[in-house]
Protein backbone atom coordinates (compact mmCIF):
# COMPACT_ATOMS: atom_id res chain seq x y z
CA UNK A 1 0.00 0.00 0.00
CA UNK A 2 0.76 3.12 -0.90
CA UNK A 3 0.58 6.55 1.80
CA UNK A 4 0.95 10.02 0.55
CA UNK A 5 1.93 12.19 3.56
CA UNK A 6 2.19 15.51 3.12
CA UNK A 7 3.76 15.59 6.79
CA UNK A 8 5.44 12.61 8.27
CA UNK A 9 6.09 11.79 11.95
CA UNK A 10 8.41 9.41 13.85
CA UNK A 11 9.14 8.41 17.21
CA UNK A 12 12.32 7.98 19.51
CA UNK A 13 12.79 4.85 17.57
CA UNK A 14 12.30 6.31 14.24
CA UNK A 15 9.35 4.50 13.52
CA UNK A 16 6.86 5.74 11.66
CA UNK A 17 3.84 7.28 12.74
CA UNK A 18 -0.05 8.17 11.65
CA UNK A 19 -2.47 10.37 12.70
CA UNK A 20 -6.26 10.08 12.54
CA UNK A 21 -6.84 11.36 9.35
CA UNK A 22 -4.36 8.94 7.87
CA UNK A 23 -5.23 5.81 9.52
CA UNK A 24 -9.02 6.41 8.37
CA UNK A 25 -7.83 7.05 4.57
CA UNK A 26 -5.76 3.82 5.36
CA UNK A 27 -8.40 1.51 6.85
CA UNK A 28 -11.41 3.31 4.96
CA UNK A 29 -12.99 3.48 8.69
CA UNK A 30 -14.67 7.52 9.51
CA UNK A 31 -12.75 9.09 12.30
CA UNK A 32 -15.90 8.09 14.76
CA UNK A 33 -15.21 4.43 13.87
CA UNK A 34 -12.26 4.40 14.33
CA UNK A 35 -12.25 5.96 17.77
CA UNK A 36 -14.92 3.44 19.07
CA UNK A 37 -12.82 0.48 17.95
CA UNK A 38 -10.48 1.71 20.12
CA UNK A 39 -12.17 2.34 23.41
CA UNK A 40 -13.60 -1.38 22.32
CA UNK A 41 -10.46 -2.62 22.36
CA UNK A 42 -10.69 -4.08 18.30
CA UNK A 43 -8.24 -0.93 17.14
CA UNK A 44 -4.66 -0.79 18.49
CA UNK A 45 -4.65 2.41 20.83
CA UNK A 46 -2.31 5.41 19.85
CA UNK A 47 0.52 6.67 21.44
CA UNK A 48 0.91 10.18 22.72
CA UNK A 49 4.85 11.00 20.66
CA UNK A 50 5.29 14.13 23.37
CA UNK A 51 4.61 13.49 26.92
CA UNK A 52 3.50 16.79 27.21
CA UNK A 53 1.75 17.39 24.08
CA UNK A 54 -1.92 16.38 23.03
CA UNK A 55 -1.48 14.92 20.06
CA UNK A 56 -1.55 11.07 19.47
CA UNK A 57 -0.21 8.80 16.81
CA UNK A 58 -0.88 5.47 15.59
CA UNK A 59 2.36 3.22 15.12
CA UNK A 60 2.47 2.12 11.34
CA UNK A 61 3.68 -1.50 12.20
CA UNK A 62 0.24 -1.76 14.63
CA UNK A 63 -2.10 -0.31 11.57
CA UNK A 64 -0.10 -2.89 9.44
CA UNK A 65 -0.61 -5.74 11.89
CA UNK A 66 -4.08 -5.21 11.86
CA UNK A 67 -4.69 -4.92 8.65
CA UNK A 68 -3.32 -8.68 8.09
CA UNK A 69 -5.51 -9.99 10.78
CA UNK A 70 -8.93 -9.11 8.60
Amino acid sequence: QEWIMQRQYFNETNERLLTYEEVCAVTQLSQSTLRRYVKAGRFPAPIKPSPQGRAVRFRIQDVRDWLDRL
